[in-house]
């Protein structure tokens, strides 16, 4: 008995409460949702009529336009911003009314996630197996070694410019000695001294 005596009071004020929001006018509700820091317009923000469950969506420029009621309460959501209430007043003098909504930039922390290629009881098995990887300063002094510019410089190529520059080198030797014989090594006794040295070295000698 008693519970059907709380439905039916229940089926009276939700009838009160209808009728009471029918009554209220409808307007034109209009306005832009702005950043209250840069006043720029806060593109596509969130407004729920929370009394009514119905919503609408600002554009890009943050201006929006829909039809609303007296009393009815605005929540305004976007995100990075503050959600923001707002209730329209009653008993208007027009069918029209505009505001600009003022919203706050708030940020949001995540908590922390941790990504592991493997399994906690196998980290200390990979940790001591692991070799750490090269930094760029180790791999810049291993590619500056001598013998490594060495074998590098031998296996390059010649450009345009140093190709260039032998050919000009050897035509100017050539008209150097241009109606003679030039030199040959076989008389030169420094060339003779220096294959001396060589020799007593054991540079000829097969490795």
């Amino acid at each position: 008995m008693n519970k059907l005596r709380l439905l039916f009071l229940l089926f009276l004020f939700t009838t009160a409460l209808n009728a009471q929001l029918a009554q209220m006018k409808l307007i034109q509700f209009s306005g832009y949702a702005m950043s209250a820091d840069s006043l720029m317009g806060v593109p596509f923000a969130h407004i729920t009529i929370t009394n009514r469950g119905l919503a609408a969506t600002a554009g890009p420029d943050g201006f929006f336009s829909f039809a609303a009621h007296e009393g009815d309460t605005l929540l305004f959501t976007s995100v990075g911003y503050k959600p923001m209430v707002y209730i329209i007043p009653v008993n208007l003098e027009t069918e029209k009314f505009s505001v600009i909504q003022l919203m706050t930039k708030t940020d949001y922390y995540l908590p922390e996630t941790l990504i592991l290629p493997w399994r906690r009881e196998d980290f200390g098995t990979v940790f001591i197996n692991t070799k750490p990887p090269t930094d760029d300063l180790e791999r810049a002094k291993r590619n500056l070694e001598r013998e490594k510019l060495a074998e590098l410089g031998a296996r390059l190529e010649r450009d345009a410019y140093e190709g260039t520059s032998i050919a000009l080198r050897q035509t100017s030797a050539k008209n150097y000695y241009y109606g003679q014989t030039p030199p040959q090594n076989i008389f030169n006794p420094l060339a003779w001294a220096e294959f001396i040295r060589a020799w007593k070295r054991g540079d000829f000698k097969k490795k």
